[in-house]
């Protein structure tokens, strides 16, 4: 864990949980020997940190298939200017 190691400011952020999952997560916690917030922090860092993941990768997808679009078009355009050899 321990992604929280370097001196940060903190605020404090108030959410509400079903019994269900609070429980859950406090019996994780317990198990790795971490305090509620501890493992509330660690686990959101790891969602966000996903998601920004996840939309840079899109922003990457789509950013390679307008490349591909583009490099197709300009191929097309350049054949009739190319001078074949035989």
């Amino acid at each position: 864990m321990g992604m929280l190691s370097a001196r940060v400011e903190m605020v404090r952020k108030n959410f509400y949980l079903s019994s269900d999952l609070a429980g859950r997560a406090e019996a994780v916690a317990k198990t790795l020997d971490l305090d509620f917030s501890q493992l509330t922090r660690e686990a959101l860092h790891q969602f966000v940190e996903r998601a920004e993941r996840e939309a840079l990768e899109q922003e990457l997808a789509k950013a390679c298939d307008n490349y591909r679009e583009f490099n197709k078009q300009f191929s097309s355009e350049w054949a009739r200017f190319e001078t074949r050899v035989e």
